[in-house]
């Protein structure tokens, strides 16, 4: 059996104007139980005190920048453009880790060096900071959507092969690049254990997501027991105007 010294792994946290959040989500990155991490934070020219937090852990932090960027997906590309792990995990800065959650992907990475995917169990949190609900699933999932992107490390090699996120999404990106990469045969590898908390009331749960997930059905061409609505399709493009198809 395969094993691998205790690699680096980069973990990256885009951030614009989330103060309140902030914080809980760095502690739980400069707090696992695993130590050989490179975290790095984009900030989008954040004005609300997002950066005075950023600074309060700065020494704990091996790069971040604040600066006006055109969105999430230019953000997380940014931070990819700098990680040097083996593996990359992206955790927005209104979710948490467990404290446990790198040491656990990374023992079973070394169990499983050819493994391009990992991902685990994902907690949602609705209300008053109440757990609702914990989801989790195979790569089979993203026959029907999305597999739980919070929980993904990814490894370097893989984002080197597919590339880097398509900056035209505004929330459906991570469903477009996963497609991308089960297309390129990427190896996945489930774990049944709780890695991530993730905060109810973001934009991947809007309709501005829902719309761009059945694009990518259709041009992905998923098979999938969920009936596509043309005409929220069509209000979509009208209003967002997204050149998706073509780049």
């Amino acid at each position: 059996m395969k094993n691998v010294e205790n690699p680096l792994i980069s973990i990256i946290t885009v951030v614009f104007n989330n103060v309140h959040t902030l914080e809980q989500t760095i502690n739980s990155v400069v707090n696992q139980s695993y130590s050989n991490i490179e975290y790095i934070i984009i900030d989008g020219g954040s004005t609300d005190g997002s950066v005075d937090v950023i600074k309060k852990y700065e020494s704990k932090i091996s790069y971040w920048v604040s600066e006006p960027d055109k969105g999430i997906y230019y953000a997380m590309n940014k931070g990819l453009s700098i990680a040097t792990g083996k593996l990359v995990s992206i955790l927005s800065s209104d979710d948490w880790y467990e404290s446990t959650t790198v040491e656990k992907a990374v023992n079973y990475y070394k169990l499983n060096p050819e493994v391009d995917i990992i991902h685990g169990l994902l907690r949602f949190i609705g209300a008053n900071d109440m757990p609702d609900l914990v989801t989790g699933h195979y790569n089979s999932f993203l026959t029907k959507g999305m597999i739980e992107h919070p929980t993904c490390f990814i490894s370097r090699k893989m984002y080197d092969k597919v590339g880097f996120y398509n900056v035209h999404y505004k929330s459906a990106g991570d469903y477009e690049w996963m497609l991308r990469a089960k297309k390129l045969e990427a190896k996945f590898l489930f774990i049944p254990e709780l890695f991530t908390n993730f905060r109810r009331g973001g934009i991947s749960s809007s309709y501005i997501g829902a719309s761009e997930e059945l694009l990518i059905k259709k041009r992905f061409k998923v098979i999938s027991n969920v009936k596509y609505s043309y005409w929220k399709v069509f209000i979509y493009l009208i209003f967002f105007k997204q050149k998706i198809f073509n780049s």
